[in-house]
């Protein structure tokens, strides 16, 4: 029987129907989504942790696109996410092939080596430049791939590095916020290169080989206290605009997410007038519309109240904002369970009746204990069930007991196992 994909929590999606294939784990997860319930959805970024929990090697997960969608179709599946945890690891391709130094590992994504900065002078803004071939370039050519193939399950979103996270990534975070303040014409002429030339050159490949038409540019280097509120007014929200006016004649929207995290994380230093302006930004990078992310922050230490004052103008004027609330990666690993849940079930609480909210397990560390991701699912979909109930003291919950990955993956393949 054809099983049917429903919307998804991020990014433009289609709808798509499959027959269910036991030697294809990309149509597992359809299968599982296709019966989820009425309930707040939960996602989850988490590429080093697919790799670990289904013991694939680094060296095949970050190369082969293939092995990297179905592993993070069957992992997605075993958890019951209702969007596929199937990213790559968004902040290196570009600089990698334009010739960055990198780090290679057969236990970790690859990623940059800042000891030896693309831009190490001034002269080497020349390297700054749209890859002579993108569709050869590096690891390009499984980046492309792994759009394609994520295609199958609905996700029709391109990926790229946001302008600024890009820029730390050729310069490296000392250098880039040294010329911020003390040579900002050099600066500009950077942020410009990447935001007129490379971005748009990589995402019209993008365009015209994967067929996408809207693009997310991952930008966690401009958090909070990463950069302070004015720096990310001047330097963020202006390059990620001009970015976006770039290619809407490519016939592509690029839109930058993760912008103006709040992640202090002294939480005696925690201020509730920066996380504001923090939002402002956030706002700001959504044209105006509220838009919330409570990303890597300590949001199971911060108080939520805060939150609902900060979106109250909004809710008087009936105006639900859009909020991706994150679960922290540090209590995600180290738990315990019940404060997870905890946290979930808070979130709910406070910010789920008035507000569009979704959940998200942030970035989650390769070692976690896969029972700590099946509590949290669980939470979200038991204290998130539609209609949410008056009070969530009276819902009952209990922490899920599951099958291992490797029974789930036999009962699925109906023996197979994985092809890799």
């Amino acid at each position: 029987m054809a099983e049917q994909k429903k919307s998804l929590l991020f990014g433009a999606q289609q709808e798509v129907a499959v027959e269910f294939d036991p030697k294809d784990p990309t149509t597992w997860w359809l299968a599982v989504n296709a019966k989820k319930g009425q309930w707040l959805e939960i996602a989850a970024q988490m590429h080093d942790h697919t790799m670990f929990v289904a013991g694939v090697p680094a060296t095949k997960f970050y190369y082969d696109a293939k092995v990297n969608v179905e592993t993070g179709a069957a992992v997605s599946a075993w958890y019951g996410f209702d969007s596929p945890a199937i990213g790559l690891d968004a902040y290196n391709y570009e600089a990698e092939a334009m010739g960055a130094k990198m780090i290679y590992s057969a236990n970790a994504m690859p990623t940059i080596d800042f000891r030896e900065p693309l831009v190490a002078e001034k002269k080497d803004l020349a390297k700054l430049k749209p890859a002579a071939n993108w569709l050869t370039a590096k690891r390009i050519p499984f980046a492309l791939e792994n759009l394609r193939l994520g295609a199958k399950m609905g996700t029709l979103r391109g990926m790229f590095c946001a302008p600024f996270s890009l820029a730390v990534g050729v310069r490296s975070y000392p250098l880039l916020i040294r010329d911020l303040r003390k040579d900002p014409a050099f600066a500009h002429e950077l942020f410009g290169r990447l935001v007129d030339d490379v971005l748009p050159s990589y995402l019209k490949v993008q365009r015209e080989t994967c067929g996408v038409d809207m693009a997310i540019g991952a930008d966690a280097w401009s958090a909070f206290p990463n950069l302070s509120p004015g720096l990310m007014e001047e330097w963020v929200v202006p390059y990620a605009m001009k970015l976006l006016q770039n290619c809407m004649p490519l016939g592509l929207t690029a839109v930058t997410a993760g912008s103006g995290d709040y992640c202090e994380e002294r939480l005696e230093k925690f201020d509730k007038e920066i996380l504001f302006k923090c939002f402002d930004i956030q706002v700001k990078m959504n044209f105006g519309q509220p838009v919330i992310f409570l990303g890597m922050g300590r949001w199971h230490e911060y108080p939520l109240a805060v939150v609902a004052e900060y979106l109250a103008p909004y809710k008087e004027k009936g105006v639900r904002a859009i909020i991706t609330a994150g679960i922290n990666a540090r209590l995600l690993r180290d738990g315990p369970v019940e404060a997870i849940v905890d946290n979930i079930k808070r979130y709910i609480d406070i910010l789920g009746r008035d507000h569009n909210l979704s959940l998200f397990l942030s970035s989650i560390p390769a070692d976690t204990n896969p029972a700590h991701i099946h509590a949290a699912v669980a939470a979200a979909h038991t204290y998130g069930a539609l209609p949410l109930a008056d009070n969530l003291d009276d819902v009952k919950f209990e922490i899920p007991k599951r099958e291992s990955f490797q029974e789930f993956v036999a009962q699925q393949s109906q023996g197979y196992g994985l092809s890799f």
